[in-house]
């Protein structure tokens, strides 16, 4: 009768290598430590022209990312703000970037009080009165007024192929705008001029959907790559709430011009549909974290945050950015940039066309301090026609 399996010493050399290719990922999965969650939160203090000094909680618990363009693979932060001008702030995220290969998942929950929410009027023409702002002999809140919002967002990206990523997401808020009672207000002025009537409480659910092309070698500080967008948002109309739909395109460009010199290019463009109360046109429409106002830290620098308020709008930026110092406590990157930026941009009605004539600008110089893959601690100073010398904190190189 013929055997099977071979020679005893053939079968015995054949199961010892089985069992050491089935114990071999477990050896090396046990050789690779368990990764600890790390811990901290800090105050920052702030200070810009709307709110005045302030003082943020940032930080929180993260887990650090694997090897790639991802900037903190998984983050859990509590944060919380109060200013001089009477805002306050509290909330939640929890932002997974990178811990699960191919996927990307963001929840924010949280309830903010602005006491000076900004209000210039509408349209790109609106103009500031200084004497209206001191009227009375003091500052008067006159380009202000009081708004309340509570925030449920999530959002979904899938990596399809390569760089290109979709993204799926729904943004529940609940809004309370109202005027500043006491000296008379720009929004008071209009309410009884009927130039607007969007005030009171009301409530907005935007079902959001877009692609991405994402080629970055970084996120958060990239040298080199592109950043393509196209988004859609659609608001459900309810009873006694706002129908509307909008759209946002966008592309950022990172060049390399020496080791050290980055120069970076934005371009966006946003349009609405529908009727799209002022407090929420002061949105930006993003496939990310939520960012306010068109003029400000991320958009129109050097003019004062939320300056320019339509529900369509057009941006233009350009920064030269130099790595003064870079250095590392691990895979924690520990930098310092210097840049020079400019922005030009306008907003305008949906009634409207737009037009190249009346862009608004800013220009100015920074030095941001990068600790980690995502924070950032810097200050900004420069100019605009509008507001003229402008001061103020960053917590972000904007783009």
């Amino acid at each position: 009768m013929r055997r099977r399996g071979g020679p005893p010493a053939v079968r015995t050399v054949a199961l010892a290598a089985l069992l050491a290719a089935l114990a071999a990922p477990r050896a090396a999965q046990a050789q690779v430590p368990r990764e600890p969650w790390s811990f901290y939160l800090l105050p920052f203090p702030t200070y810009n022209s709307l709110e005045g000094l302030g003082v943020e909680l940032i930080g929180g618990w993260w887990k650090s990312a694997p090897p790639g363009p991802i900037p903190t693979g998984v983050t859990i932060s509590p944060n919380a703000s109060i200013s001089t001008s009477g805002t306050r702030t509290l909330g939640l995220t929890y932002n997974n970037e990178g811990r699960v290969p191919g996927w990307r998942f963001l929840a924010q929950v949280g309830y903010e009080r602005f006491e000076r929410a900004p209000y210039f009027g509408l349209g790109n023409a609106s103009v500031v009165n200084d004497s209206l702002e001191t009227a009375n002999g003091g500052e008067s809140h006159y380009y202000r007024y009081s708004l309340t919002r509570t925030t449920a967002l999530a959002a979904i990206e899938r990596q399809v192929m390569g760089p290109l990523r979709v993204h799926l997401g729904a943004q529940y808020r609940h809004y309370r705008a109202l005027p500043l009672t006491g000296d008379p207000t720009a929004l008071g002025a209009d309410l009884a001029a009927g130039t607007t009537s969007d005030t009171g409480s009301t409530s907005s659910l935007e079902i959001r959907g877009a692609l991405i092309f994402d080629s970055r070698n970084e996120e958060a500080s990239p040298s080199r790559g592109v950043f393509l967008e196209a988004m859609g948002a659609r608001a459900l109309k309810g009873p006694g709430d706002f129908g509307y739909t909008r759209w946002a395109f966008g592309a950022r460009e990172f060049v390399r011009v020496t080791g050290e010199t980055v120069l970076a290019l934005r371009q966006s463009v946003q349009v609405a549909q529908g009727h799209v109360p002022f407090y929420i046109a002061y949105e930006r429409l993003t496939s990310w974290l939520p960012e306010d106002g068109f003029g400000g830290a991320t958009t129109l620098r050097e003019n004062v945050q939320g300056r320019w308020l339509g529900p369509n709008t057009a941006l233009a930026s350009v920064d030269l950015r130099y790595k003064y110092w870079d250095s590392a406590i691990g895979s924690s990157p520990l930098r310092l940039w210097l840049l020079v930026h400019a922005d030009a941009g306008r907003v305008w009605e949906e009634s409207q066309r737009f037009q190249w004539s009346d862009l608004h600008s800013g220009y100015g110089v920074g030095a941001v301090a990068q600790l980690g893959k995502a924070s950032f601690f810097g200050i900004d100073v420069g100019w605009s026609p509008d507001a003229h010398f402008q001061f103020s904190t960053a917590t972000t190189l904007g783009y």
